[in-house]
C-alpha cells in the first residue's frame, strides 16, 4: 500500500483597508468557501492550464478538493489495424488532493511529483488559482498560501541554549487562526491598519526571555510566518543562527 504524504499550509485572505464600501462584509471562512466554489482555472504557460475541481465537503467548513493541470501530450501507441507504431496527441491531467478547513484556513496538500516537483510549487499554483477568482478580485484581497513549519526542533534549540541574543519574527495582516496576544495578533492588526503586506520585528539583548520567545515562535509557525534566532549554545562565544523553516 502506497503512503501519501500531506504537508500543512495556511491560506490567508488579507483584506485591504481601502476596500469598496458598497461591497457586503464577508468573513474569511465564507471567502474561502466562495473562492473554492468558483472552481478557478488559470493558464500559466501555453497549453498548461491549472484547475481546482472535485470539491467534496465533509461538513459546512471542511472537505477535500483536487488541484492539477491539463496539457497536451504525445502518446506512443501501436495501431493493430495498420501494424504500425503511431504518435497520438492526447490530454494529460495529473492532479493531487488537498484537505481543507475553512474555519482556520488550513490546507493539507498531498505530495505528487507527477503534478509538480515539490509541494511548494503546488502551493504557489493554488495561490494563483485563488487570486484568479471573481470574489477575490472584487474584494481586493491579497492571497497568501504559506507553509506551516513544525516548531519543535526550533524551540528545543532555544530551550537548550545558554542565552538567546537575538530573535526576529515576521507578521502579515489578520488571518483566521488564533494568534498570540503578545505578538502576532496586535501586529497583524497594525499591519492592516497602515495598509501593509507584511513586516518583521527584531529584538536584541544579552538574555532574551525564553518563555515569551517560545510562545511567539509557536504562534509564528501556526500563522505560517517566519522566525529566526541567534543563540549562544554554551558559555563559549560560538553563536549560530537558527531558522524556523529550516528546522526538522
Amino acid at each position: 500500500m502506497s503512503v501519501v504524504e500531506y504537508y500543512l499550509y495556511l491560506a490567508k485572505f488579507i483584506k485591504s483597508t481601502q476596500s469598496d464600501l458598497f461591497l457586503p462584509n464577508i468573513s474569511t471562512s465564507q471567502l474561502f468557501i466562495k473562492t473554492l466554489n468558483e472552481k478557478p482555472e488559470i493558464e500559466l504557460k501555453q497549453d498548461h492550464i491549472w484547475h481546482i475541481g472535485n470539491i467534496e465537503y465533509f461538513d459546512e467548513m471542511t472537505g477535500v478538493f483536487a488541484v492539477g493541470r491539463t496539457t497536451k501530450t504525445t502518446v506512443e501507441r501501436f495501431d493493430p489495424e495498420t501494424g504500425n507504431f503511431v504518435d497520438l496527441i492526447d490530454d494529460s491531467g495529473p492532479y493531487t488532493h488537498v484537505l481543507f478547513d475553512c474555519t482556520i484556513g488550513l490546507l493539507g496538500i498531498a505530495k505528487k511529483t507527477k503534478v509538480a516537483p515539490d509541494v511548494r510549487s503546488i502551493a504557489r499554483k493554488i495561490t494563483k488559482l485563488f487570486e484568479n477568482t471573481n470574489i477575490i478580485k472584487e474584494h481586493g484581497i491579497e492571497v497568501r498560501v504559506d507553509m506551516i513549519p513544525d516548531p519543535d526542533g526550533f524551540i528545543k534549540k532555544l530551550q537548550s541554549a545558554y542565552s538567546i541574543k537575538r530573535f526576529k519574527a515576521s507578521f502579515t495582516g489578520p488571518n483566521p487562526v488564533d494568534a498570540d496576544e503578545l505578538f502576532q495578533k496586535p501586529l497583524s492588526v497594525y499591519c492592516k491598519e497602515i495598509n501593509g503586506d507584511y513586516g518583521n520585528v527584531e529584538v536584541v539583548g544579552e538574555y532574551l526571555n525564553e518563555d515569551n520567545i517560545e510562545a511567539v515562535a509557536k504562534s509564528t509557525a501556526a500563522t505560517g510566518n517566519t522566525a529566526s534566532a541567534r543563540i549562544q549554545p554554551n558559555q563559549q562565544k560560538n553563536i549560530p543562527i537558527l531558522n524556523l523553516r529550516a528546522m526538522r
